[in-house]
């Protein structure tokens, strides 16, 4: 009598545990470390949506020489070079200002370099003739380089100068930059309506692509 007595108590008291426990607030179950982690997890899958979503919409550029701060940014797809100026904290004093163009556009995996204002010493009877030498170097080679025509910003006028390349040809150029952003390699010029491997082959030592 006396153990069925106690085996009564036991079973009221377990299932009085079991009603205290379903019935309390469903917020007191879960502690804080818990809920920390579900909101982690779903500002993380937030942020991966955004970064999906805004892929397309994003270049990363690298900026060297007179700049403040050189290095590699990241940008929107249609900032111009004075946007990655702003970024990168300005130009420095050497810089020079006429070898860049400001309203540039960038491309994404472009490299920049801001180059140094080329100081030239005025001629002397007693100038050293291997300095005069190199600053001849310097000159020429500057006027070679600058001689050569940027496929991915230079204009119809200028694209016409190219060996081969006609009003006709120069346009396709054209066309096909506004619909793809930018030549990634000199080759891509092989997918412009005109141009083969013939043509490429002429303006392949003519041209760069920044």
């Amino acid at each position: 009598m006396f153990k069925n007595k106690v085996n009564f108590i036991l079973v009221v008291f377990v299932l009085l545990i079991v009603f205290i426990y379903y019935n309390q607030d469903p917020e007191s179950v879960l502690d804080s470390g818990s809920e920390s982690n579900l909101n982690i997890l779903e500002t993380g899958k937030m942020q991966d949506n955004i970064n999906n979503e805004e892929l397309d919409k994003k270049i990363v550029v690298h900026l060297a020489g007179n700049v403040k701060k050189p290095g590699v940014y990241k940008l929107n797809k249609n900032d111009r070079l004075v946007d990655l100026i702003k970024a990168a904290g300005g130009l420095k004093e050497k810089a020079d200002l006429a070898k860049i163009n400001l309203a540039e556009k960038l491309y994404d995996g472009q490299k920049i370099f801001i180059e140094e204002k080329i100081k030239i010493k005025p001629s002397s009877t007693f100038a050293d003739p291997e300095n005069e030498v190199n600053e001849k170097s310097v000159i020429n080679n500057f006027s070679a380089n600058s001689s050569l025509i940027n496929i991915n910003q230079a204009d119809q006028n200028r694209l016409e100068k190219l060996s081969g390349i006609g009003p006709a040809k120069a346009a396709a150029i054209i066309k096909y930059r506004e619909q793809n952003d930018y030549f990634s390699r000199k080759e891509d010029l092989l997918n412009v309506s005109g141009i083969g491997e013939k043509t490429l082959e002429n303006i392949r030592d003519e041209i760069v692509l920044q």
